[in-house]
């Protein structure tokens, strides 16, 4: 989507319109938002103006927002219209479907919404674009086809070249209707390609597709009047996801006219690379070579005909288009012209050593012009290069971010940049012409590996190198470079340049972002966890109420999503922070409880009792998280009855159950992350997990025991 997003909203509460709009423009600078509280006058803004979406209100009281949407609809069928609206029904909602409304959003209190509507308009605009760029260029094509000059196809690859799709001009070029080819009737393989190119086509074709190449190539045709016709044809292989060829695709067209052109004037024209042609001593075309004609991208019908200073060669650049015409009129005088110009091709220009000469007769009259162009592109590419290379090598070797030095070949030092001489406090001249692993920059841990990589370099080696250094004041730098060879026109490697960079910080900060990835990694394993419990109980009270009719397990519903979005906003801030406890407080377990209760979604014949007067220091999206899979893992392995028993205890806090306790030879397990004791899929063993990531990270200690006052498992947490 490009461009800014030309948007109408329709709504009889002026204020509620200005507000929309306000919010839709800070939602994003592509929106430019208008108004008004009349869908008469917004009909007459569709009308007058490009729109990219209309957003309606429906209760209005000229006109309903559905009732605008049929008008819109009569004069508009395409343009996305949003029904925006606070009378949300299903008979409203099925009256804008029916009448072609492009979305339908229902208003709701809070900014929220704003941002909601803000995503339904890029999204319908940009689908509306989508669909209006794939029929445009469904029309291109169509055109393309109507109007190419030969055939286009799709074959299989498959002796006689079995067409499944034929389109252009199938009867000018064969003489065969596209019906006849495509039902078989007549084999273009086998009917239509000359009996003695027959073999060759087919090789040709093979050899293109096994070098993963398109084909190109040139052959002869029987026409179903007898005529002998050479065409040429241009295609590539189409396979599918696993790379089986499953069609053909390709081009085929007429070069009869030009075979012919090619014959009578090879010997002249086309047995060369530069651009050559013929012209009448006014400069108007006879002939051009093939060279110069693809090189323009046009026919000989083009050329033949025109003023040398009026084709196309010459009529992108006015100093070239006068350049041509002064190379005429100097011909016509009898003299030579030369010149260094730029000319236009039909993928880009080159840059050619571009002359006229004149041919005269016996009595010195000038009855020919031949223009002539060698294309030096690519010695002036060269020059360009060499010109850029020299800038580049300064830019490189004075980069005050850089260590740089220039060596010969046997690693003597040639010369060193500023910012090298800073690092080890040495005059240049004490430093150029001794051996590079000799200079003070290296350790003689190190020397006998620069001698090494400055070997490598002098074979034509590209050396990368990172290396530790000692540093003032104790430490170490870490450093990275390269050794990279400078080679001549034949290849050979004159000089070395060798270049380091300080990357200390930048590896300290790999090593941290590596250790906070990690820590994120299993975060998010834990909340994924951690999600499950009251996301099962929306599933679950959500199909109770739809089995029984009874809105308070709707209600239960809603406390659960309520849950779910806490910890959303605990995953938000835990990585923002990076920190999974953050600030800490003085908390009564009883509230947290509730709310844990209520998120796991017990069996009623459960039960929790928590010690009056039990608290803890904790942050408590975390405690509410750890306590959520302590009394999840007690419902999932005890009873329907299971009872829990909550309280403080000298050393902390304790946890018990009436379940099947622990089994000890498990207990060292059952907090490493995919530990189960459940069987097959059942588990993924990442509650347990949890639990210890959050003690941990409160700096706390837990303990597994036998249950004291319950005849389960007993959680001891402790260095409270």
């Amino acid at each position: 989507m490009t461009g800014s997003i030309q948007v109408l909203h329709i709504d009889d509460e002026p204020n509620f319109a200005d507000l929309t709009a306000d919010f839709l423009e800070r939602e994003s600078d592509d929106f430019d938002v208008k108004t008004t509280t009349q869908p008469t006058n917004g009909l007459e803004r569709i009308r007058n103006g490009d729109l990219d979406c209309v957003v309606s209100d429906h209760d209005m009281p000229s006109m309903t927002g559905i009732e605008l949407l049929e008008s819109v609809r009569s004069e508009y069928p395409e343009l996305p219209f949003i029904l925006f609206t606070g009378k949300g029904s299903e008979e409203v909602a099925s009256e804008a479907i029916s009448a072609g409304v492009t979305d339908y959003l229902q208003k709701e209190s809070g900014t929220d919404q704003y941002a909601i509507l803000a995503n339904r308009i890029e999204n319908v605009v940009e689908r509306q674009q989508s669909q209006q760029a794939v029929q445009e260029q469904k029309r291109r094509l169509e055109t393309i086809i109507s109007n190419v000059p030969g055939l286009i196809y799709r074959c299989r690859n498959e002796p006689g070249w079995p067409m499944d799709e034929v389109a252009g001009e199938c009867e000018e070029l064969a003489g065969y209707p596209p019906e006849t080819i495509e039902s078989g009737t007549v084999s273009w393989g086998e009917d239509v390609i000359h009996p003695d190119d027959r073999e060759k086509v087919w090789d040709d074709v093979q050899g293109a597709i096994e070098n993963g190449e398109p084909f190109e190539l040139s052959y002869r045709i029987e026409t179903a009047d007898g005529q002998t016709k050479w065409v040429w044809e241009r295609g590539r292989n189409i396979t599918d996801p696993d790379g089986e060829i499953i069609a053909l695709e390709g081009f085929i067209t007429d070069i009869t006219e030009s075979k012919r052109r090619e014959r009578r004037f090879e010997a002249i024209f086309n047995n060369t690379y530069q651009f050559t042609g013929l012209l009448e001593p006014d400069g108007t075309f006879i002939e051009a070579n093939e060279a110069a004609l693809s090189f323009a991208g046009v026919d000989r019908n083009e050329v033949v005909g025109k003023p040398l200073w009026k084709a196309k060669w010459f009529q992108s650049n006015p100093q070239a288009h006068a350049v041509a015409r002064e190379a005429v009129e100097t011909a016509q005088d009898g003299e030579l012209f030369r010149d260094e110009i730029t000319i236009q091709g039909a993928e880009g220009k080159a840059f050619v050593d571009f002359s006229v000469r004149p041919v005269t007769n016996d009595d010195g009259n000038v009855t020919l012009l031949i223009p002539e162009g060698r294309d030096i592109s690519e010695l002036k590419e060269r020059e360009q290069t060499l010109r850029e290379q020299e800038h580049q090598f300064e830019a490189i070797f004075n980069d005050p971010n850089l260590l740089v030095g220039l060596l010969d070949t046997d690693g003597t030092v040639k010369d060193i940049n500023e910012i090298a001489l800073e690092y080890v406090d040495v005059p240049r001249e004490d430093i150029v012409g001794d051996p590079f692993w000799e200079t003070p920059w290296w350790t003689e841990d190190y020397r006998g590996s620069v001698k090494q990589w400055v070997a490598e370099a002098a074979d034509g080696e590209y050396v990368e190198y990172e290396a530790d250094k000692p540093i003032e004041g104790g430490g170490e730098a870490t450093v990275e470079g390269n050794f990279r060879p400078v080679t001549d026109d034949e290849g050979t490697v004159s000089r070395i340049i060798v270049s380091a960079k300080d990357i200390t910080q930048r590896r300290r900060r790999e090593r941290e972002l590596k250790r906070r990835n990690e820590q994120f990694d299993k975060f998010a394993s834990f909340v994924s966890h951690d999600l499950q419990s009251p996301v099962s109980t929306v599933q679950g009270r959500l199909e109770l109420a739809l089995q029984t009719g009874e809105m308070g397990h709707v209600e239960k519903a809603a406390e659960a999503i309520e849950r779910v979005d806490e910890l959303r906003d605990d995953l938000v801030t835990t990585l923002r922070t990076g920190e999974i406890v953050s600030e800490t407080e003085r908390i009564k377990i009883e509230p947290v409880i509730d709310d844990v209760w209520t998120a796991v979604d017990p069996p009623q014949t459960a039960s929790i009792t928590v010690e009056e007067g039990t608290r803890i220091e904790a942050d408590i999206d975390a405690l509410q998280r750890m306590l959520e899979n302590l009394v999840g893992n007690s419902i999932e392995h005890g009873p329907e009855d299971v009872a829990i028993r909550i309280g403080e205890f000298n050393s902390g806090l304790y946890y018990e159950d009436s379940g099947p306790g622990i089994d000890p030879e498990h207990r060292d397990r059952v907090f490493t992350p995919g530990f189960s004791t459940k069987n097959g899929e059942e588990g993924i063993g990442m509650g347990m997990a949890s639990v210890r990531q959050i003690v941990l990270a409160h700096g706390w200690a837990i303990q597994i025991k036998d249950g004291e006052y319950l005849d389960g498992v007993r959680f001891e947490i402790t260095d409270l």
